[in-house]
């Protein structure tokens, strides 16, 4: 963690990526799982070789077929604690409660949320899924824009403004994605304080994971110790 704050970091390609990542304290280590290994996605087998090597923190998986296509055993001989179901695909009851059988947990992943939206709305889409609930969910701060936060910084009665992200944050565990930088961070700490925490999809010559805002491994390594500076 980061000063109490959870970090995802999605995308990532190799055993030495996720040691790095662990080593500047990211608590979750996201994998995108395919039939064979490209650029930014793994096969299975790859996907083990990352959870072999993580002392701490915890390997999620996405599979890039479909998150059905993914069951609870694969999942779990993969080494893999969390499985992400993107927002908008339909994955029914008896799948969501054979995960925690096998002793996993399964999150909600690039929930959008954009300017224009009502408030309402974003809620309704942490919650259609229904029981048994993901254990957190990622949410993307206006997918669509390049700096989404300059418009949901400012109050709005009419639409979704920061005030209603961080509302949203303290009724459920959710990780916010946006495209962060050293100057703002400060600034979105104290906008969203009850945040559980931060995700960021990583994208450079490998190839981009799934999400709106991408990263090198560079800029994320950069963020997280600017994240360590910061003190409230």
């Amino acid at each position: 963690m980061k000063n109490g704050l959870v970090m995802h970091v999605h995308g990532v390609a190799s055993p030495e990526e996720a040691e790095q990542l662990e080593l500047l304290g990211v608590d979750l280590v996201g994998v995108v799982v395919g039939g064979r290994k490209a650029g930014r996605v793994m096969g299975g087998d790859d996907a083990s070789a990352i959870a072999s090597r993580l002392r701490q923190a915890r390997l999620c998986v996405e599979s890039l077929n479909g998150t059905p296509s993914l069951d609870a055993r694969a999942a779990k001989r993969m080494g893999a604690q969390v499985v992400h179901v993107p927002w908008g695909t339909e994955v029914s009851r008896a799948w969501r409660e054979s995960l925690a059988q096998e002793g996993l947990e399964w999150a909600l992943v690039r929930v959008a949320a954009d300017e224009d939206d009502d408030p309402a709305w974003v809620r309704g889409r942490l919650e259609e899924l229904g029981a048994p609930p993901p254990t957190w969910a990622q949410m993307e701060i206006c997918p669509s824009l390049e700096d989404g936060w300059r418009i949901l910084r400012e109050s709005n009665e009419d639409a979704l403004d920061a005030r209603d992200l961080d509302a949203l944050a303290a009724e459920s565990p959710i990780l916010f994605s946006l495209p962060l930088s050293f100057d703002k961070i400060r600034e979105v700490r104290r906008g969203l304080s009850r945040a559980r925490g931060f995700s960021f999809a990583l994208g450079d010559r490998l190839g981009k994971a799934p999400g709106a805002h991408h990263f090198t491994l560079e800029q994320i390594r950069a963020l997280l110790k600017q994240f360590d500076a910061e003190v409230d």
